[in-house]
């Protein structure tokens, strides 16, 4: 087996660098694969150009990964939807209702990002991509720092993924469980939630946060410099047209039918027991890739059939 040392870090540092650089991530992690491979390939140009063709076709040799990058793309497809149909400027307009009854706009306006990301817990991608299409209009008319929203963004969606075993992460987790002879895996996930000391601070100190208004360090520079722009949001003088459940419901109706699916792929009539005993045993068998690749396509549906059937 080679060991190639330091040259191993350089195709990482290499797709950070030019993702930062070029906000180009796709390009960046592309460049960063075949540098990879060419490392691998003695620095030969030719086969570490096609090794790295191969390696990404290869990679849809896995029924689970084919799945992942189906959802994720489907998760843009949806969010888009949901913005064509005017869900995201109904709901933008349903906080605004709240946040005009608000002492504190900026922190209930945070508050309710971190709440947002926390609840769309079926898998990390779906809650950053909600959260920031539908609240980056009113971070910007509060004059609230973009980097702050990516941050309450990120720091609430990820923490709560794991924290919550019936979702895709839950689902890898139990799979790895399942290597360990006589370990339930549900119930192993169940009983180390109050250890995942990391997620549970990170949440604690996201709703802090948001709650106080404070930041520190790099995010307290970004954060004076977006209160001292003059620049004003589109919201400002635009007036928004939409449906709040256009958005809300596809969404429910996801998070809904995923632990549902997630019964669905691991379902064994074999299991001996009653209907909890099965249901015990399913959420630990069960696909994550799977349940959350239906429960996408089910709200695409309910997403493009609600235009039609209500006013």
């Amino acid at each position: 087996m080679n060991e190639y040392g330091f040259l191993s870090l350089i195709p990482p540092v290499l797709a950070i660098f030019l993702a930062i650089r070029t906000k180009q991530v796709i390009f960046s992690l592309v460049l960063g694969i075949f540098m990879g491979w060419l490392i691998i390939s003695d620095w030969n140009l030719f086969t570490g150009f096609i090794t790295t063709i191969e390696a990404i076709i290869d990679v849809f040799k896995s029924s689970g990964n084919t799945r992942t990058v189906v959802f994720t793309l489907l998760i843009g497809a949806l969010i888009q939807l949901i913005r064509y149909a005017g869900g995201v400027n109904g709901f933008i307009l349903l906080i605004q209702k709240k946040l005009d009854k608000s002492k504190n706009p900026k922190s209930t306006i945070q508050v309710t990002a971190g709440l947002t990301g926390f609840l769309l817990f079926i898998e990390s991608n779906i809650s950053i991509l909600t959260v920031g299409t539908a609240f980056r209009p009113l971070f910007d008319k509060y004059k609230i720092a973009k980097e702050k929203l990516a941050y309450l963004a990120d720091s609430s969606s990820a923490p709560s993924s794991i924290l919550f075993p019936i979702n895709a992460w839950g689902a890898y987790i139990m799979g790895l469980l399942l290597a360990y002879e006589h370990l339930d895996p549900f119930k192993a996930m169940i009983l180390s939630i109050p250890f995942n000391f990391y997620p549970i601070l990170t949440l604690i100190m996201v709703f802090y946060l948001a709650s106080s208004g404070k930041s520190f360090g790099p995010m307290k520079e970004f954060e004076s410099k977006c209160d001292s722009s003059d620049t004003n949001s589109r919201e400002d003088t635009v007036e928004l047209e939409g449906n709040a459940n256009y958005m809300i419901l596809p969404l429910a109706t996801m998070v809904g039918t995923m632990p549902l699916f997630l019964l669905y792929t691991g379902w064994d009539n074999s299991v001996q027991g009653d209907f909890f005993d099965k249901a015990w045993v399913a959420i630990g068998q069960g696909s994550g890739s799977s349940a959350v690749t239906y429960a996408v396509i089910v709200a695409l549906i309910v997403t493009g059939i609600m235009p039609t059937i209500t006013p």
